[in-house]
């Protein structure tokens, strides 16, 4: 059994939680979301996405950003719901790949390591969320997230 070494909540501050998200330096980069959401270990929101047209990557709402990312999983979820009325009606399959919506992403980069079928070790990338912009439905910038505390 694998000892847990994190440190009690009551005992984690901004600070400290970013040091640990954010290793890397802070990139923006914009991303297509798609309604494909999960969950990791430390319980922090996923969100499937794509970049420069047809790269899938991972984008990663950790810690206490997770709670501020509910908007962009209400706005993913009423996509998907108006796709399959709209396939309910014509017999169409959903695509959930093709349900995007455009956000301006502010954050790091982290490996992740998945092993494969054949028991190789495979190295992806996640992004991992800092801020991120998306339009609302009158055109409207609307920023979540916060900035990367420092020490």
């Amino acid at each position: 059994m694998m000892l847990d070494r994190r440190k009690p909540a009551s005992e984690i501050t901004p600070a400290y939680e970013d040091g640990g998200i954010f290793k890397n330096e802070l990139v923006q980069l914009m991303v297509e979301l798609v309604p494909l959401t999960a969950k990791n270990s430390r319980n922090d929101l996923i969100v499937k996405g794509f970049v420069d047209g047809n790269s899938a990557i991972e984008v990663v709402f950790p810690g206490r950003r997770k709670v501020q990312a509910k908007p962009v999983v209400a706005l993913l979820q009423a996509k998907l719901t108006h796709a399959r009325k709209v396939a309910a009606r014509t017999g169409a399959r959903v695509d959930v790949d093709t349900l995007r919506y455009p956000a301006r992403i502010e954050g790091s980069w982290r490996p992740r390591f998945k092993r494969d079928d054949n028991g190789w070790e495979t190295r992806q990338f996640q992004l991992f969320a800092a801020r991120w912009i998306l339009k609302d439905l009158n055109g409207k910038a609307i920023t979540f997230g916060e900035m990367k505390v420092r020490e």
